[in-house]
């Protein structure tokens, strides 16, 4: 019986110190940090600004009822005709304008005539002087024919004046008859045509004739104030639109607005952010498979340059201190760096590593330096 005792307590040792040893196994291998490392690299890096945009004719003229100019007598235009810079679209008439317009014409008769009038009496001058010298001698007629010559002289002077300023009124109302006639100011089609009771009446102005090129289009979006400092003119553009998902067109900023965009919203709230216009001018019609006011997203290109990066999960930001963790004799290393542009999953490091720094790639949130890691 004692034999069987000192049997068993060895044995139960040895199942002990078995179980010791796999925890501190597990434990071991719980603790261990296995990591997977990598060299910073050369990759072209480009940065975008990505915003809502609106599709829009490249060029349109909307024509809305002027009240100052009168009531709507004519629109001369139907919707789809073609239509020349220059042609009419609307006419006005203005009662204003008929009536003085009569008026300087009157004016202009009576002008007329008083100087043909005083014309007359001067060329009769001579005649008259022949008589008077019969009647009170040379000189008494030189002198009553002088004063009255004088007198007659600045009559048709101050009608001849009065004759330019008339022709100057009338040329000013045949400007303002003109200006009743509102023309195209660019080539094209005539999308929508309103009457006036029609247009006056909607809860929205429309306007009276609505005049676009439908071959060429332009992406509006605004910017906010730090992605305004980034886009400029000539930028390129990837443009995409949810309706149609499988396609995108190509664009080039071609305006950024130098004020920013006006509201009633901004106005109200003197903390609100400012919004800068931006326009695009989108490559090719065939986006015209879409309709204009239709919304579209903007990925504009602001910058592309070759840098040496590391995935953007490998560094870390402490204040405004970036490092990362390189691998050195089994051990994880902090190395402080300089960063710059961040593209998509690559960020650009400038300076603090060389090509030949294991840096780790994966790093766990467990990490610090000097820590002991495993290299996968």
């Amino acid at each position: 019986m004692l034999k069987k005792k000192k049997v068993i307590i060895p044995l139960v040792l040895l199942i002990l110190a078995a179980f010791i040893g796999l925890s501190i196994y597990r434990t071991q291998a719980e603790n261990e940090i296995v990591v997977k490392t990598g060299h910073i690299k050369e990759e072209e890096l480009t940065t975008t600004v990505m915003i809502p945009g609106t599709l829009s004719l490249a060029d349109e003229q909307k024509v809305y009822e002027d009240l100052e100019k009168g009531d709507v007598e004519t629109v001369h235009v139907s919707e789809g005709d073609t239509v020349k810079a220059g042609a009419p679209l609307v006419t006005y008439s203005s009662d204003t304008i008929e009536l003085e317009q009569q008026q300087a014409d009157l004016t202009r008769q009576s002008t007329n005539m008083q100087i043909e009038s005083l014309n007359k009496q001067l060329n009769r001058l001579d005649e008259k002087q022949d008589e008077l010298e019969k009647e009170v001698g040379k000189k008494a007629a030189d002198e009553q024919i002088d004063a009255e010559r004088d007198q007659l002289n600045l009559e048709l002077d101050t009608a001849k004046l009065e004759r330019k300023r008339n022709n100057l009124e009338l040329d000013s109302l045949e400007k303002q008859r003109e200006a009743l006639t509102v023309t195209s100011k660019i080539d094209g089609t005539v999308l929508s045509v309103q009457q006036g009771e029609q247009a006056a009446s909607a809860e929205i102005q429309e306007p009276l004739v609505h005049v676009g090129q439908t071959g060429a289009f332009l992406a509006k979006g605004v910017l906010s104030e730090y992605d305004a400092l980034n886009v400029k003119n000539g930028q390129p553009v990837t443009i995409t639109s949810d309706v149609l998902p499988d396609q995108q067109w190509t664009g080039v900023v071609t305006k950024v607005n130098l004020l920013p965009e006006q509201d009633a919203a901004a106005q109200a709230d003197a903390n609100a952010a400012n919004q800068y216009p931006v326009e695009v001018k989108i490559n090719g019609a065939d986006i015209s498979t879409i309709k204009p006011g239709f919304k579209l997203l903007l990925d504009i290109e602001t910058n592309q340059k070759t840098a040496s990066v590391l995935p953007v999960e490998a560094v870390f930001q402490e204040e405004d201190n970036p490092y990362v963790f390189v691998v050195k004799n089994g051990q994880a290393i902090k190395k402080t760096v300089k960063t710059g542009i961040q593209a998509d999953k690559w960020i650009e490091v400038s300076e603090g590593l060389t090509g030949k720094d294991d840096v780790i790639t994966n790093p766990d949130e467990r990490l610090s330096d000097g820590m002991d890691v495993t290299v996968e």
